[in-house]
């Protein structure tokens, strides 16, 4: 079975897309539609652009992000060093 788009009503009154794998996990949730008609053209667009869509990685590099888990928790720690000092 392939995946599919499960059109669903949103919170706010509109409706949103829900792009579900083949063994029924959510992939992914779109923006807020106003109409039923633009949540359908919002999949008919997918489609078009899904299959020959770069990946435009604007991540950050995972390096950099232990970097600074590390420098924020050294921080942490030596503000609670401080605080424990001052005690």
């Amino acid at each position: 079975m392939a995946g599919y788009f499960k059109l669903v009503d949103a919170h706010d009154g509109g409706f949103r897309v829900k792009l579900t794998a083949p063994d029924g996990s959510l992939v992914a949730v779109s923006t807020f539609f106003a109409t039923k008609q633009e949540a359908i053209s919002g999949i008919e667009l997918i489609r078009e652009i899904a299959g020959t869509g770069p990946i435009v990685d604007h991540s950050r590099d995972e390096e950099l992000v232990q970097e600074d888990f590390l420098r924020s928790a050294t921080a942490e720690l030596a503000a609670d060093a401080g605080e424990i000092r001052r005690a």
